[in-house]
């Protein structure tokens, strides 16, 4: 019995030992499952909030770099709206006038070529087409009224400015955001819109420069979910919008920072994504990275961790199943064999923390990987960027701040206090100390107010820096921008804006706005005088000695003028060789006609240019303030009439103006208004006056002669259209319609007679003229060896190769060549001899005089004799005695001209002339000839 209840209560010992060591194997076995639990959990939530926080940091750069790229184009935009309403512009013809010119298309492509992320800018109308284009120069014919950021801006409620959707650009075919302004008038009128295009490859080449990994994406999005660029890049997916889709709603209602999991509509992965609004514009920059890479690492650590950990349960399991079947055994094989146990579950430990630390340096490895993704985008930043936590000490430092400050690269390191950083900024790098207490008092007081703002901080040394302050939750983050070129250049934009280019003098828009400031004190009692200066002879420097010799004798100019004024008077220049001065507070009319003889004199000393001396003289006009005009139009007015009265007196001379001068202008206009409609309305006429063979004293031709009736005046004489036509550039279309009269009427004559008609310095000028004069004989069948051309020798001083190139195409075909008024104005043997005319015509004021005085006699014997030899024959003008006949015949006239034979008649008389004077008796016959006439 004993020995049975022995082995009874040894049983029942071994039980209830197998029992504890079951439950306690239990236990073990689920706090080792708790625990493992428990650290992959918090592991997995670091690896998410790191993540994390490198998207947000990345999301706010990205955004802050946006804001700047938007920014500078706008500034471009507003400083060329502010220039044209400094010019004026108020209108749309205004706009479209002013703007659509090469000098424009010159001017906005300077405003954009220091910005190189602005691809173009452009200039549209109210109707959307495009007036000018710094692509290309002329502009394409293109009309963007169909585009939506024209579109939008042109309706009734349209918004000052918009971000477009991208589009593909119609002259360069990339894909293109076009920021567009509206361009208004003083009373809201649209005068036109001014568009700033960035393509969306600057964004993407931007984002690529960022190290990413294979599943992360750099996104910007439009406020209404419009895709403007992407990297990676998706073709299909630009310009769509994404602005009812869940996932844009919930990164838009995020807050800036927030981070969201969501499924992408891109490419269907879960992703962990964040967004950072733009500031000033209506964007959105967004960072999203897969969850698969995300949760790469830790992903690999979980493997490596359930492993380990249902390695070590199954241990725990084999070691009370073994405890449980070994009870029985003796006490030492138990001992052996837990220790046994103890060792391989130690070496399994030992092998799981070594896989464990493993994996952990490849997280850290990883944590690298993304710190070097961060440094590459501070790196290629265009800022300085300086991260601060709450208690001033520096986070982040990038490359660039660095230079900014004269400091080298690494000398800034985190964990840096703010007062160290400036005073290592102030011993070792290029700010001064009174510099940085401007800029610490300005942070002071931007820490108190947590917002985000910008100021310009100017330094000591010149440059200029651009300051963006931002809070964060880790502190605060300021970016630092040197606009010091930008400013420069802007500063010239400015000064161009008021000035003239090659002389530095002020240009008409600031010549205006002096003028009303000095207008402005006339009002009140101080009389000023406003002069019109123009050069007499600068054409001819320009075409003789060229352009640039040209240009450097209006720098002289301006230089002589500036020396000879008054501090306070003002000397402004108004295009090409015209030139106004401000003369303020002024005595009487004596001080500006003071002034006035004093610049003609200093004008009229030769100038040295290249080696050359140049002899100018100039015109001037004088309005004085009150008397001649109260407002600046007026005045400018009374200033133009004054100088045109001084080149009509005969140049070289300067006149006060008179309200005589006004009358005649407006009788002028009024003539040449009338003169525009005389061709048409049919008043002008030709007359035919006769050429007499001296020796048969036959008719050898008529000379077609212009006559006006004037349907109220009467008959105008040439004398006072003529030059008009010629100023005007009328003389063109009429001279074309004499050459075809004037053919007509010689073909309907007797064969033999010829048609002499005049040609003035403007027509030979016009391209149209061989084709005019081919046409009007081809119409009237007439021979060209019956059409003579005649033209003054005041022709031949202006581009006299030109000149004689067009006299030579016109005698090619027989047409016959006069020298009409020889002797009168700048007679040159060398013209005779540059190109052979066929006839020279003396003019009447020496045939006048005849028999009266002995130089007459003998310029005529001389021409004659010139002539001759030179086998060139000689008409007389202006014969009005049978005396003066008989002495040019005796002298060797071939010709003779004047009211002896006849007066000029209308082409219906002719046919009565030619029979009455071939009634008349044989030579000598010029008092019957007279009577005939009369």
């Amino acid at each position: 019995m004993s020995a049975c209840f022995q082995r009874l209560r040894a049983f029942a010992r071994h039980v209830r030992a197998g029992q504890l060591l079951v439950v306690c194997g239990l236990l073990i076995g689920l706090a080792l499952a708790s625990a493992a639990t428990w650290f992959v959990t918090t592991l997995r939530q670091q690896d998410i909030d790191d993540t994390a926080r490198e998207m947000r940091n990345l999301a706010l750069i990205l955004a802050d770099q946006t804001d700047r790229s938007f920014q500078a184009a706008e500034l471009v935009q507003l400083g060329l709206i502010e220039h044209l309403r400094e010019l004026g512009i108020d209108s749309p013809a205004g706009f479209e006038q002013h703007m659509a010119s090469l000098d424009a298309h010159r001017d906005l492509k300077g405003r954009i070529a220091g910005v190189s992320h602005i691809a173009a800018l452009a200039l549209i109308d109210r109707q959307g087409n495009l007036i000018n284009f710094t692509r290309s120069w002329p502009p394409p014919k293109v009309n963007d009224a169909d585009r939506d950021f024209v579109r939008d801006l042109l309706g009734p409620d349209a918004l000052p400015w918009l971000v477009s959707s991208p589009m593909q650009s119609k002259s360069s075919g990339n894909w293109t955001i076009y920021l567009s302004r509206r361009l208004t008038a003083p009373d809201g009128q649209l005068i036109g819109i001014v568009v700033a295009t960035i393509e969306t490859a600057y964004f993407e080449q931007f984002f690529a420069r960022i190290a990413l990994d294979a599943g992360a994406s750099l996104v910007l999005y439009r406020r209404d979910g419009t895709l403007l660029a992407r990297h990676p890049r998706i073709d299909d997916k630009i310009g769509r919008s994404f602005g009812n889709t869940p996932n844009f709603n919930r990164l838009v209602s995020a807050r800036d920072g927030g981070v969201v999991r969501l499924t992408s509509t891109m490419d269907g992965k879960e992703r962990l994504a964040t967004s950072h609004g733009v500031a000033h514009y209506p964007l959105l920059v967004v960072v999203t990275d897969t969850i698969d890479a995300v949760l790469r690492q830790w992903r690999t650590e979980v493997r490596v961790f359930a492993g380990t950990t249902t390695l070590l349960e199954l241990v725990i399991a084999a070691t009370v199943l073994l405890g449980v079947r070994h009870l029985r055994n003796t006490e030492r094989l138990e001992t052996a064999k837990a220790a046994q146990l103890a060792a391989e579950a130690a070496r399994t430990i030992a092998e799981a923390e070594l896989r464990a630390a493993q994996e952990r340096e490849r997280a850290e490895t990883q944590s690298r990987r993304h710190l070097v993704r961060f440094e590459t985008a501070l790196s290629n930043m265009l800022q300085a960027l300086l991260m601060m936590d709450h208690a001033g000490r520096v986070l982040v430092v990038n490359r660039r701040f660095c230079e900014l400050s004269g400091l080298p690269e690494g000398a800034v390191t985190p964990g840096m206090s703010y007062a160290d950083l400036t005073e290592l900024i102030v011993t070792k790098g290029n700010i001064l100390r009174d510099d940085l207490a401007v800029i610490r008092r300005r942070r002071d007081e931007l820490l108190g107010q947590q917002a985000r703002s910008r100021f310009v901080w100017e330094l000591g040394d010149g440059r200029t820096i651009a300051v963006t302050h931002q809070p964060m939750e880790e502190g605060w983050l300021t970016t630092y921008e040197d606009i010091t070129d930008r400013r420069a250049a802007e500063a010239q934009i400015a000064f161009l804006a008021h000035h003239d280019a090659l002389t530095s003098l002020p240009n008409r828009v600031l010549f205006h706005a002096e003028l009303d400031h000095a207008l402005a004190f006339a009002r009140r009692g101080s009389a000023l005088a406003l002069h019109y200066l123009d050069l007499d002879q600068f054409k001819a420097v320009n075409d003789t000695l060229g352009h640039p010799t040209g240009d450097c004798l209006l720098q002289a100019v301006a230089q002589r003028l500036q020396n000879g004024v008054r501090e306070t008077d003002t000397v402004a220049r108004l295009g090409g060789d015209e030139f106004a001065i401000v003369q303020p507070a002024i005595e009487s009319a004596a001080d500006a006609a003071g002034l006035a003889s004093r610049l003609i004199q200093l004008l009229q000393a030769p100038f040295e240019i290249g080696g050359q001396q140049i002899v100018i003289s100039a015109s001037i006009g004088i309005a004085l303030a009150p008397e001649d005009g109260p407002d600046a139009d007026h005045l400018m007015k009374c200033a133009d009439l004054a100088l045109y009265q001084s080149k009509f007196d005969g140049r070289g001379v300067h006149r006060l103006f008179r309200p005589e001068m006004d009358v005649a202008m407006r009788a002028r206009r009024a003539l040449e208004m009338d003169l525009r409609q005389a061709l048409h309305a049919g008043q002008l006429r030709l007359f035919y006056q006769p050429l007499i063979d001296v020796r048969t004293r036959r008719v050898a031709g008529f000379e077609a002669l212009l006559r006006w009736q004037h349907p109220t005046n009467g008959l105008v004489p040439p004398d006072r259209f003529i030059p008009l036509a010629e100023e005007t550039g009328l003389i063109v279309p009429i001279g074309e319609w004499i050459l075809q009269e004037a053919c007509a009427a010689a073909g309907r004559w007797p064969d033999g007679l010829k048609v002499a008609v005049n040609l003035s310095a403007v027509q030979l000028k016009s391209r149209n003229l061989i084709p005019a004069i081919t046409a009007a004989l081809h119409r009237s069948g007439l021979d060209p060896g019956r059409l003579e051309i005649e033209i003054t020798e005041s022709v031949m001083l202006q581009d006299t190769e030109a000149t004689l190139t067009t006299l030579h195409q016109l005698r090619q075909p027989g047409i016959q060549i006069a020298m009409d008024d020889f002797g009168t104005g700048y007679s040159s043997l060398s013209y005779l001899r540059r190109f052979p005319f066929d006839r020279i015509k003396i003019d009447q004021s020496f045939v006048r005089d005849l028999g009266k005085r002995a130089d007459c006699i003998a310029i005529v014997r001389a021409v004659t004799a010139l002539g001759t030899e030179l086998g060139m024959a000689i008409t007389a003008e202006g014969v009005e005695t049978a005396q003066q006949l008989d002495t040019l015949e005796q002298a060797g006239c071939t010709e003779a001209q004047g009211f002896l034979f006849s007066p000029a008649v209308p082409e219906s008389a002719v046919p009565d002339l030619l029979r009455r004077i071939a009634d008349q008796p044989a030579p000598h016959g010029g008092p019957a000839m007279a009577e005939a006439a009369e």
